[in-house]
């Protein structure tokens, strides 16, 4: 990703500070150096934003009003007529609103690229919580081979274990926005069983309870699981009760991508809402949805047995991404079974013919594939392998067509599938269209429920692949589309789902809303402006409309240029103990 460093304005000579501003209803613009009188002094202000209209996140209605900021923090939120500034950007016609936060992010491994993370500050974006079932420690000396095996260009060497010490790690190479994390809890299920399918005795569990009580320690804010993952579909629910209550000892809550989001969502909602009351901690549900189109129209009676379940006196929220295609790796539509000992025994598997054809067999007629209508619900936008890029960006039912043309046979979309497995050392991935937007807009209008992306910043080589437009276009998606457009609730109403509501899930005190003593994370946009342009069909394409991105007092985009600084940090859960 090309960074630009923004060169600024030169300090005027005279004239007051406002009279250098622009016209009202121009692009925020940005200057250093405000005029001084001739007896020097020092500014009131490290940065002046001036003449916006404020949303603070709290849902309140906008007010006109400046904002200053000194060191890392909000000082000022009124009026700050004559009052001086060492840098200011004017805001005539833009909203100033705290930083967006990203509740399930996955740019663990791209900040570690490209710590500027482009694609997420062209949205807002000042704050992403990520580790969703899997976090990037603690693991093992097997785990970190098995990264290190499959590491993409640019991707250090993985030589941390523990989630302090991967925090540590990233706070010396930098990160243009701050960062908190779940612990999942695949991790130490992993560490101690492998990914094999059996239940920890006594022994083992005590492990697993005290490798979560240390990541909590060093700073996790949660506990998070992915049960539809190998080998997270091996836990049962008492297993993961027991990591729950470890949780709850350093205040943290449940994070959950829970068992089922189709036929049976009942009954995975009942083990969510159980896993919480008995670990005595909030559950959060990451992207809330309804799949398969036969169960098109049930969000409404979701959303009523959530809200039924919060009326007993659970505290409940969600995260959604405003889109109806899901995306994951491809090995989705793989039967559990088939990928038990990691993907280099599943590997291995297809070797056999026999139990090819079993597995074949079993993706072809299984409840998943037949939910988001079989091969044509499937589009693989990512293949480890670039001798096999000529398939991205395709269709499964089209990828067979092409192999078929090519061989003189018939090739079956699943044999397909198979194919592209054995292309690389790592899944291919794909994006699954299975939801309604009807059901989207029912999630998405909950009170209870804020914005998470379920998707990494795209850096490096990724550009060059498939991807899906929540990367690109989440939040400026809901800015423009479902609030300006469609007007499917207020502005205010969206960024306080996107901020104080996001940030009192995961615990952040001092982020969140735009008032005196709170860090400065804070974004500017234009809401007649805001837009997502990322498609399914050309997908790398950064959202318009955001001109300001400030992230701990210091500018990361100006004027709508990428300025090159990296001030984020590691925000450590309640139960940190210290280095």
């Amino acid at each position: 990703m090309t960074k630009t460093v923004l060169l600024l304005f030169t300090a005027l000579a005279c004239g007051e500070a406002r009279s250098s501003l622009p016209a009202r209803g121009s692009s925020a613009t940005a200057s250093i150096g405000e005029a001084a009188p001739a007896e020097a002094r020092a500014a009131d202000f490290d940065i002046a934003i001036r003449n916006g209209i404020v949303i603070d996140g709290t849902g309140a209605p906008r007010v006109r009003g400046d904002v200053g900021i000194k060191g890392d923090t909000i000082v000022v939120v009124g009026d700050l007529a004559g009052r001086t500034a060492k840098t200011t950007i004017d805001a005539t016609g833009q909203i100033v609103a705290p930083g967006l936060i990203d509740l399930l992010g996955v740019s663990e491994g791209a900040v570690l690229i490209d710590p500027s993370l482009e694609s997420k500050v062209r949205q807002g974006v000042t704050t992403e919580v990520t580790g969703e079932g899997r976090s990037p420690g603690p693991i093992d000396d097997a785990m970190a081979a098995e990264m290190n095996r499959t590491r993409p260009a640019g991707f250090p060497e993985v030589r941390w274990r523990s989630l302090a010490e991967y925090m540590t790690f990233l706070e010396s190479r930098g990160t243009a926005i701050n960062f908190a994390f779940y612990v999942g809890a695949t991790n130490p299920r992993e560490i101690v069983l492998g990914r094999n399918d059996r239940d920890p005795n006594a022994e083992e569990m005590r492990r697993m309870e005290s490798i979560v009580d240390q990541a909590m320690r060093d700073g996790a804010v949660g506990l998070s699981t992915a049960l539809i993952y190998v080998p997270a579909v091996y836990a049962e629910t008492g297993e993961l009760i027991r990591l729950a209550k470890v949780v709850a000892r350093h205040g943290g809550s449940y994070f959950t991508h829970m068992r089922n989001e189709a036929d049976t969502i009942n009954s995975a909602l009942d083990e969510a809402f159980r896993i919480a009351r008995e670990g005595g901690m909030p559950l959060n549900i990451f992207h809330l949805k309804i799949g398969g189109r036969k169960n098109w129209g049930r969000m409404p009676a979701v959303v009523a047995k959530i809200e039924r379940e919060k009326a007993r006196g659970l505290d409940i929220a969600a995260n959604v991404y405003p889109y109806t295609a899901t995306s994951t790796g491809l090995t989705a539509i793989v039967p559990a079974w088939a990928l038990e000992g990691g993907y280099d025994q599943f590997l291995e598997r297809l070797s056999k013919q026999d139990v090819r054809a079993r597995i074949a067999s079993e993706i072809a007629t299984s409840g998943f594939y037949s939910r988001i209508g079989g091969a044509e619900g499937i589009l693989v936008r990512r293949i480890p392998n670039p001798a096999f890029q000529q398939y991205e960006r395709k269709r499964l039912n089209e990828i067979a067509a092409l192999m078929t043309e090519n061989e003189k046979k018939t090739i079956s979309p699943a044999e397909a599938a198979l194919r592209l497995f054995e292309a690389g050392n790592a899944t291919p991935i794909a994006i699954y269209f299975s939801m309604s937007e009807g059901d989207v807009r029912v999630a998405l209008s909950q009170k209870w429920v804020s914005l998470g992306s379920d998707s990494g910043a795209v850096v490096g080589e990724m550009k060059k692949s498939g991807a899906h437009p929540r990367a690109f276009g989440t939040f400026s998606r809901v800015l423009g589309h479902y609030v300006r457009d469609e007007k499917l609730f207020t502005l205010e109403e969206a960024v306080r789902k996107m901020t104080s509501l996001a940030a009192s899930r995961v615990a952040i005190k001092d982020r969140g809303t735009l008032k005196e003593g709170m860090k400065a994370d804070i974004v500017i946009f234009d809401a007649a402006k805001v837009r997502d342009l990322s498609t399914y069909e050309d997908p790398h394409r950064y959202s318009e409309g955001v001109s300001n991105v400030v992230v701990n007092g210091t500018p990361i985009i100006l004027s709508g240029r990428l300025t090159g600084k990296l001030p984020g940090r590691v925000l450590r859960g309640k139960g940190y103990r210290g280095k």
